[in-house]
Formats: C-alpha cells, sequence, structure tokens
C-alpha cells in the first residue's frame, strides 16, 4: 500500500538526515566547546534546528502525498505523518533524557525541561506546513531532499538504509496499533465499567450493601 511506502520513506529520510546531522552536530559542538561555549548551549540549538529541518521535511512529503488524491486519502496521509513525528521525537527525545539521567548529566537533564514544548511546537509546524505549504518550500529544503534521494540511490547505502527504514516502518505500526488499542480500550473499558459495576443508589431500598442485615415488613421483631 502507499501508505506503507510513505512511512518507509519517511523513515529513510529521518535515518539518513539524524546521521549526517548528529556527525555535523558533534562536530561543530566541539569546536565552539573549545571557544568556551557551553555544550549544553549548542546541543539545545542544534536539537531545536534539526527537528524544524526534520519536520519541515517530513511536512513537504506528506503534502506531495496529499495532493491529487482523495479526501479520505489526505486525511490518512495527515493522520499518518502527525503520527510518525509525534512518535519519532517523542522518541528521540526520550532516549536522550534516559542517556543523559544514566550519565549523570545534570545540567543536560536541566536543558531538557523544555522538551516538552519542543515537541508541541513541532506538531504545531507540522500541521502549520500541512495548511500552508509554503512555509517549508524553499531551496535549502528541496536541496536537503535532494540529496537524501541521491545518497538513498547509492547502491551499497540503498540495502543498509533501506534495512533499517523497514523496521522503522514496523515500529511506527506498531505504535500505532497499540495506540489504537489503547484507544479503544480506554473507551470500551470506561462503558462496560459503567454498565457492570455502576450501581443507582436513588431506587428506593431495594440496593444492599454487603455487609447490611436485611429484614422485610413480615420479618421485624416484635418489640
Amino acid at each position: 500500500m502507499e501508505i506503507f511506502e510513505f512511512i518507509f520513506y519517511l523513515g529513510v529520510v529521518n535515518i539518513i538526515f539524524s546521521a549526517v546531522w548528529k556527525l555535523l552536530a558533534t562536530i561543530i559542538s566541539s569546536l565552539l566547546s573549545d571557544i568556551g561555549l557551553s555544550k549544553d548551549v549548542s546541543f539545545l540549538f542544534f536539537k531545536t534546528v534539526g527537528y524544524y529541518i526534520l519536520v519541515s521535511l517530513a511536512a513537504l512529503i506528506t503534502v506531495n502525498h496529499m495532493t491529487g488524491t482523495y479526501t479520505l486519502a489526505s486525511v490518512a496521509y495527515t493522520i499518518t505523518g502527525t503520527f510518525v513525528i509525534y512518535a519519532t521525537i517523542a522518541s528521540n527525545l526520550e532516549r536522550n533524557r534516559w542517556r543523559a539521567v544514566m550519565n549523570y548529566e545534570r545540567k543536560r537533564i536541566r536543558v531538557m525541561r523544555y522538551d516538552g514544548y519542543l515537541l508541541m511546537a513541532c506538531i504545531v509546524l507540522f500541521i502549520s506546513t500541512l495548511i500552508k505549504p509554503g512555509i517549508a518550500n524553499t531551496r535549502f529544503h528541496a536541496w536537503i531532499l535532494s540529496t537524501i534521494d541521491g545518497i538513498f540511490q547509492m547502491p551499497v547505502l540503498k540495502y543498509i538504509i533501506g534495512f533499517f527504514a523497514f523496521f522503522y516502518m514496523l515500529n511506527i505500526i506498531f505504535r500505532g496499533i497499540k495506540a489504537t488499542d489503547e484507544v479503544f480500550a480506554l473507551l470500551f473499558n470506561r462503558k462496560k465499567r459503567k454498565d457492570t459495576s455502576g450501581l443507582d443508589y436513588d431506587q428506593g431500598d431495594d440496593v444492599f450493601t454487603e455487609y447490611e442485615e436485611v429484614t422485610h415488613d413480615d420479618q421485624r421483631p416484635s418489640k
């Protein structure tokens, strides 16, 4: 299905861009650290800029898939793209936080308190770009996409990246199924719990507690 190809290609873009961006950020952060700039500041800067570029690229890819298709398919691409962005960024942020905790990086943990706002900003940016693609439709983003396509078309790298992108796609599908199952379970369990254990105590004297002694009118002791 085309929706799976869409998720797969988002995985390709995420894998290639994240790898290159991480390498670039590490090198530049080390150089800035040598001149006295805090690594935590550069970490926050590169993380924010990196997610801005990644979300913009994902939004442009989603818009391209939405163009010329049916309304229902466009809605499916919108929901899927939003979920992919949320699941990817949330997973990356959680992984970075866990790594910082394990390495006792207290300063970086304090910087990460803004991760929730960063995640919400990414979702808002993604949806805004879907509504108005001109926000991200720049030569810079087009150049990045064409470069990623060129890297992915390399004979050896294509199979390596495709291998990881395939498992990326499976992970996203698994997360989607799990999230959908949790939503339905929450809705139906609440309804079921209300129907089976919800008691109406305004129906008179016909409802008794477990430890209440029940006596009827003809069995009441004589005074």
